[in-house]
């Protein structure tokens, strides 16, 4: 077949692989990125679905506007006030097919082969994926417990890249968080560049505790900050959105339009209502509450049955547990005795641009809890003596 060159560049993605291995036969998987599916509302979301059909069918299923219905903008707009602490207009906000087609989008607009562009290292790979496919040289800064390592962060802006790529909340894959000090910094180092950075906050609102701290958005106008319903709703729906600054409203529509036309319109009616029947604080407790509940008993289970040379952190929020073997050590050979076992784990080295070697991410929020048993006695058995 005859692809185009930047297909060259698509960097290989576990993430969709692993997700067909862990429903085979016997298998419990901590691998993927997917949330408790038995903490979906399928009663309200179907009574949502039935509501709009009965009382606008016609418009519900014909084509839409371009930046995603005004009710659903408005309501994210709110939320950005009451919870994030910086207000925004619905004219700033469009609603995208999943956060996915957000880093596509930014790709699309900002990337010509060949630039520039700062990520964390460790950094989600399904973005990392996505923007690759416009061929930029990435920059990889650690990512440390408390944020971004803000030295390596200025040697990489001197370097002058158009892009940088982070997830401040519970990050996707390490479960780390900026400290306040650490967005403000970032803040400031990004207001004083020519550097676009786009903030991902697919899992803020899943800190245990409530939301860990304000988005560099609100403290920083070059930033795009990009969500979804995908974590605490429903992946399925492929709901995302994204704020823009003013001077970027217009390429961005231009850019949706040249695409998809619109993100799916049903969906998102769907989900306005869903969210107008709902106690949205409400929900989000019992999310976080289940969530810091099943991390409890993932660590306590770790502690109980895996030797001490092998060292994790504790999340504050959302769904993953980084794991790291001895220094010098190649994690994938603790992923292919787990296989063995019948246990799934996501190799970190994939998330990385420099090292990661060994690094395992573990999802404690997709299995249920006597999987969570099993799956960690699996692991301990997978890795005795194996180093």
């Amino acid at each position: 077949m005859r692809y185009s060159k930047r297909t060259d560049d698509i960097i290989d993605s576990f993430i969709m692989k692993l997700i067909s291995v862990s429903k085979e036969k016997g298998m419990i998987s901590f691998a993927t990125g997917l949330p408790d599916g038995r903490l979906f509302d399928t009663e309200g979301i179907a009574k949502a679905a039935a509501d709009v059909l009965h009382d606008n069918p016609k418009e519900v299923l014909q084509y839409s506007t371009l930046k995603g219905i005004t009710p659903l903008r408005e309501k994210i707009a709110a939320r950005c006030r009451t919870e994030m602490n910086f207000n925004v207009s619905a004219e700033n906000i469009l609603i995208t097919n999943g956060s996915q087609e957000c880093f596509d989008l930014i790709g699309k607009m900002f990337l010509d082969k060949g630039d520039g562009m700062v990520v964390d290292d460790p950094g989600y790979l399904g973005a990392l994926q996505s923007f690759s496919l416009y061929g930029p040289k990435f920059i990889g800064v650690p990512m440390n417990e408390d944020g971004p390592d803000t030295a390596k962060l200025a040697e990489a802006l001197k370097q002058h890249p158009k892009l940088y790529y982070s997830i401040p909340n519970h990050q996707n894959p390490s479960g780390f968080s900026y400290s306040l000090e650490k967005r403000k910094e970032v803040a400031e180092m990004i207001s004083g560049s020519d550097c676009m950075m786009a903030e991902d906050d697919a899992y803020g609102e899943l800190g245990y505790d409530g939301r860990i701290g304000p988005p560099v958005r609100s403290m920083a106008d070059n930033v795009i900050l990009t969500g979804s319903y995908s974590k605490i709703i429903s992946p399925g729906m492929r709901i995302g959105w994204m704020i823009v600054p003013d001077e970027m409203v217009e390429m961005t529509m231009k850019c949706i339009e040249s695409s998809s036309l619109h993100a799916n319109s049903f969906s998102q009616c769907i989900m306005d209502r869903f969210l107008e029947n709902l106690d949205f604080n409400k929900y989000i407790k019992g999310l976080r509450k289940e969530y810091k509940r099943k991390r409890d008993l993932m660590l306590d289970l770790l502690d109980d049955h895996l030797p001490p040379e092998l060292t994790w952190n504790r999340p504050s929020g959302g769904m993953f547990i980084w794991l790291r073997t001895p220094e010098g050590t190649d994690a994938m050979r603790f992923f292919d005795s787990a296989l063995k076992n019948k246990i799934v784990v996501m190799p970190g080295r994939p998330f990385h641009v420099n090292g990661g070697e060994n690094t395992i991410r573990l999802n404690f929020a997709t299995a249920n809890d006597e999987d969570i048993k099993e799956g960690v006695k699996r692991l301990a058995k997978a890795y005795d003596g194996l180093f």
